[in-house]
């Protein structure tokens, strides 16, 4: 014989029992106590909240022998045949399988037939189901339904239903449980069904649960019963880490890794950006986020980190891209496309990318220092990169930074140190100068100059200046004892004299972003020639002497007649004249 599962066993018989649903149970036990009950019930909310269980519940109340406080005694005949399912004055009816107008006429010409108990209940279940036709038959009895009768409607989606309907109804609102409420019940469940619990499981049943109390206690029993590691989970602190740090390679790993242990990509994108989320809502709204509170602060600060701007950006990506799994051969593709451009944002020109920009880069100014550039990871057989490693980036021509060192290479054949001459008075000499420390302005080059110039500064600049400036691009960066000395690279000579008139307004800006005495010069980008123009520019141009000109032979010039004669030989040409 078959194990009755968890959430029929604790299906709640009474008002009291109900979870996370106070409004509703307030509401409906006031109105019966009152004598006040509607004859006809709107409920709606997510599957697993309740919505079935508060009817049967109602139902049960209506028709009890000894009801106290507006509860049911739940030990009558009348009770028990309702939970039983054999009661005459109770009528379930699943519009989504009998949705048609002869299964709403058969309803409809029994509800004034008399019944055993004080009120016929019809609990309608997913109403919004019905057809056409059967709708306008169900508004036609809810107009004028008979004193004895009330109706309970349920569904999930009350915006499929009629306006007419829906007016015509008191409209209660189920919610999702909160997370406290749901782990103090499945303890409970746990407790009582004697079920071994411990902290991973709880939370993957809550995890997997989403905040209904039937799939919550679903998950529970496949969880206690062995039927799924909880480990399988997937960890999506990796897919976090690699957008904060944007390493592509972190990125790619985990994606590889998390599909190699047989997680779906699609999955797997739909439970990133229900952890954006989470992360979005800890740091706007924690209220609404469904997790433990002590989990609720390691989220804020991750989000902190992340930024709102880069989640923002991650979850509208992410977005789109499981809408194109729908059509893709390969929806893994379209995963690892949108974490790389997530993780490699130095390309992208939209308005997201360029606030969650400037967001990590003040940030990182507010920090005082930067991130250090870890090294790639590469396999000392092959030489290859190590997956998983950093994904280096390079600099805008192209090379791989150099990391700084303290020491320089020597020499293949150093030189040997020359002795120091013996002073006749023995006194040493002097201690060599000790270098200079280094100041703020040799912290930057044309790489950090040329993210502050696009994240800060040109967007800043108003009116002609900003036009003119726009395809400018930053070029050498000198430190100089006063500050930085900055070079404005422009398309040409005429341009770099029409941005001239604005140089000092550029300047001042570009200062008060480094935050430094900047000195700007405005210079013409100098191009590389093409292949194309290389060659003509090495053929040589030979001189021309007059006397070798040899004139053409006079050749004498055809007409078009004879021209088409000797194509089509046998032509006659005819000649005519207009009257």
């Amino acid at each position: 014989m078959a194990t009755q599962s968890l959430y029929r066993r604790y299906r709640p018989r009474r008002f009291d029992e109900l979870r996370g649903q106070e409004h509703i149970v307030h509401a409906l036990r006031e109105a019966v106590k009152m004598g006040r009950e509607g004859q006809a019930y709107l409920f709606s909310g997510p599957r697993g909240t309740g919505k079935t269980t508060t009817a049967r519940i109602l139902a049960k109340v209506l028709n009890c022998t000894n009801p106290t406080d507006g509860e049911p005694c739940c030990e009558c005949d009348s009770c028990t045949a309702v939970e039983r399912g054999t009661s005459y004055d109770v009528f379930e009816l699943d519009a989504a399988s009998n949705n048609s107008v002869e299964d709403i006429r058969n309803l409809i010409d029994k509800v004034s037939l008399g019944t055993p108990g004080r009120h016929k209940v019809y609990i309608l279940d997913e109403v919004h189901m019905l057809s056409a036709g059967a709708s306008a038959a169900l508004l036609k009895v809810l107009e004028e339904p008979p004193e004895h009768v009330v109706f309970v409607l349920a569904t999930t989606d009350p915006q499929k239903l009629k306006d007419t309907i829906r007016s015509r109804t008191q409209h209660l609102q189920f919610h999702l449980l909160p997370s406290d409420t749901l782990a103090e019940h499945i303890k409970w469940v746990a407790h009582d069904a004697g079920i071994e619990l411990n902290d991973h499981i709880i939370d993957a049943a809550l995890s997997r649960g989403g905040g209904s109390a039937r799939d919550t206690l679903s998950a529970l029993e496949l969880l206690s019963a062995g039927g799924s590691d909880v480990d399988d989970s997937i960890d999506l602190s990796e897919f976090v880490r690699a957008l904060v740090d944007s390493d592509t390679g972190i990125a790619l790993s985990a994606t590889a890794h998390a599909v190699s242990n047989g997680h779906d990509p699609r999955t797997l994108c739909e439970e990133l950006i229900r952890h954006l989320r989470d992360l979005f809502l800890s740091v706007m709204s924690p209220e609404l986020v469904s997790v433990r509170h002590d989990q609720l602060d390691q989220l804020a600060i991750t989000a902190r980190d992340v930024g709102t701007a880069s989640i923002v950006r991650a979850m509208e990506r992410l977005g789109s891209a499981l809408v194109e799994m729908r059509f893709a051969p390969d929806p893994r593709i379209m995963l690892e496309i949108a974490l790389v451009q997530l993780t490699r944002d130095d390309g992208a020109d939209d308005q997201s990318a360029l606030l969650a920009r400037l967001e990590r880069l003040e940030r990182s100014v507010a920090e005082g220092v930067s991130k250090p550039v870890r090294e790639t990871q590469r396999s000392s057989a092959t030489g290859k990169a190590i997956v998983g490693g950093r994904a280096r980036r390079s600099d805008a021509s192209g090379s791989i930074p150099r990391p700084e060192s303290a020491t320089t290479q020597p020499d293949a054949n150093p030189a040997p140190d020359p002795q120091p001459a013996s002073s006749p008075t023995g006194a040493s000499e002097p201690p060599a100068a000790q270098p200079k420390p280094t100041t703020r302005s040799s912290q930057h080059d044309s790489h950090s100059v040329g993210a502050v110039w696009s994240d800060s500064v040109r967007s800043s600049l108003a009116g002609m200046a900003r036009a003119l400036f726009a395809p400018a691009s930053i070029g050498a960066v000198v430190a100089t004892d006063s500050g930085l000395s900055v070079e404005i690279l422009l398309p040409s000579e005429v341009h770099a004299q029409k941005c001239g008139a604005h140089r000092e307004a550029v300047q001042q800006q570009l200062a008060q972003s480094l935050g430094m005495v900047v000195e700007l010069t405005l210079s013409v980008e100098r191009t590389t020639p093409t292949s194309d123009s290389r060659a003509s520019s090495e053929i040589a141009e030979e001189p021309v002497d007059p006397n070798d000109i040899i004139d053409a032979p006079n050749t004498p010039q055809r007409s078009p007649e004879e021209e088409i004669a000797d194509v089509f030989p046998g032509t006659r040409l005819i000649k005519t004249t207009e009257d």
